[in-house]
């Protein structure tokens, strides 16, 4: 089952309408926000990429596929919003990116102990040691932003379709009406989840426009944003009296 029509043609308009700004060519070279903009420029393009392969899976009717894309470009969204709002963001994330290496370097030197060359080991221990200390944390789901409709997808998504969890691997096994057990390869989604996701996904383009364009303001002039979510809440409205 693949996602209505207008959907697929408004993330074909999306795209277009992004292409069109030309964000490869922005100059942050003398910008005394240089490495924020920057930051807020990769998350987007992230989440382009990630918009990219959503696409690409909902056209081959890959749709469990499409709807745990769906939770990456969310994911991306909710960063943009942070890096506008919290000034500390950017302390944050690579805050949050050191504790994860070290954890992982700890826990490649436990498994491996006594079984790597002695200078990888030092080089190892001499890694943990410089990010040892107290780090901030980052985490997607504490973000509070000012459209919770983002973070409930993405936690739903995340509980019962992306991890392993009793609750998603009910979609791959399951008993049919005569009794019998049957696996799935490739579960089906219903049509109120893929509207749900197709909704969710449009809204977290948006909104991480609406971020990228406070945060970078020399591109805002050229970007018709309500326009762009004045068609999105034309189709979600659809939307809404199908699942009803």
């Amino acid at each position: 089952m693949p996602i209505r029509p207008t959907w697929r043609r408004w993330f074909s308009d999306f795209q277009q309408s992004v292409e069109a700004l030309a964000l490869q060519d922005v100059d942050l070279l003398d910008d005394d926000k240089a490495e924020l903009k920057s930051t807020a420029l990769a998350l987007f393009g992230r989440l382009q990429s990630e918009l990219d392969s959503a696409l690409v899976l909902i056209d081959a009717r890959r749709e469990l596929a499409f709807r745990n894309a769906c939770r990456s470009v969310i994911d991306c969204a909710l960063h943009l919003y942070a890096a506008e709002t919290d000034a500390q963001y950017l302390t944050r994330l690579k805050e949050d990116d050191e504790q994860s290496r070290r954890s992982r370097a700890k826990r490649h030197l436990a498994v491996n102990e006594g079984r790597l060359p002695k200078e990888q080991a030092s080089i190892l221990n001499g890694f943990i040691k410089r990010m040892h200390g107290p780090k901030q944390r980052l985490l997607v789901s504490e973000i509070d932003s000012p459209v919770p409709r983002l973070s409930h997808v993405y936690r739903e998504i995340s509980a019962d379709a992306l991890h392993v969890s009793w609750t998603s691997l009910h979609r791959h096994v399951f008993k049919n009406k005569d009794g019998d057990v049957q696996l799935a390869l490739e579960p089906k989604v219903s049509r109120d989840e893929l509207e749900e996701a197709a909704s969710a996904l449009a809204l977290s383009v948006l909104f991480a426009m609406r971020s990228l364009l406070i945060i970078l303001p020399e591109i805002a002039v050229t970007y018709n944003l309500h326009g762009m979510f004045a068609k999105y809440k034309k189709i979600d409205k659809r939307g809404l009296k199908i699942v009803a």
